[in-house]
């Protein structure tokens, strides 16, 4: 595929020499904008001086990079907590998605998701990295990013599943049953039910859930609400 490159700002990225085995994990992120193309972001980190970057961003038309693959890019970095146990900006590329914007959600367009594919495949093969390494920002910082992936883990799991060919036998039923589960259905901590509540409470309480505050506004997914728990027992969040 046609890759066009075009420095970023020196102070948003760490020049490195990262080799073939450094590279370990891909990062799909969005852009959180309405209308933006590739080259618009291309143009604007080499432009601005924001200490931040990614490798590469995609639009439905073209894919454009902005930082070296063995250069270090700043994009999923946090001050906070990290939520993955390995994957950090030394060891990733960081792949940025132009989202659209309807009805208050963000989305991609048909085009954006088959060339971030194809950019990600091609990184695949290149660094020898797995489909289970490629991952969500939020999968490393919780960060809603990239918000249509986070929202939806049926779009997730579609967007992982261009990257293998391989897709489960699932019916019609499953499939509508995956999505309803994708959506809002929690906004209070009352709302969520006994066995996610607990969890839901402790990061209420130490502050890493706060949603409009006092334990409402959380707007919580199933699947967001299940991820939580998981993450919950196998003791990420601590007592």
């Amino acid at each position: 595929m046609e890759i066009h490159f075009k420095q970023a700002n020196g102070g948003n990225y760490l020049p490195a020499s990262r080799g073939k085995g450094d590279i370990q994990y891909l990062v799909i992120h969005f852009t959180a904008n309405d209308g933006d193309t590739a080259q618009n972001n291309a143009d604007y980190f080499a432009r601005e001086d924001i200490s931040t970057s990614a490798h590469y961003f995609v639009d439905e038309n073209e894919v454009w990079q902005s930082v070296a693959d063995h250069d270090i890019a700043w994009h999923c970095g946090t001050k906070g907590t990290y939520y993955h146990p390995y994957c950090r900006n030394a060891n990733s590329i960081g792949i940025e998605m132009c989202s659209r914007l309807q009805d208050g959600k963000y989305y991609f367009r048909q085009g954006t998701i088959e060339n971030a594919e194809a950019l990600a495949r091609m990184l695949m093969e290149k660094y020898g990295i797995g489909a289970d390494h490629v991952v969500r920002h939020y999968d490393v910082t919780h960060k809603t990013c990239p918000a249509p992936y986070v929202e939806s883990a049926a779009a997730w799991n579609a967007f992982k599943t261009g990257l293998t060919g391989e897709m489960d036998d699932m019916t019609a039923d499953e499939v509508k049953r995956l999505i309803e589960q994708s959506r809002t259905v929690y906004g209070t901590v009352d709302a969520v039910p006994d066995w996610g509540r607990a969890t839901v409470e402790k990061l209420v309480r130490n502050g890493w859930l706060k949603g409009e505050g006092d334990g409402k506004g959380l707007n919580l997914s199933e699947d967001l609400l299940r991820t939580l728990v998981i993450n919950d027992r196998a003791g990420i969040y601590g007592e």
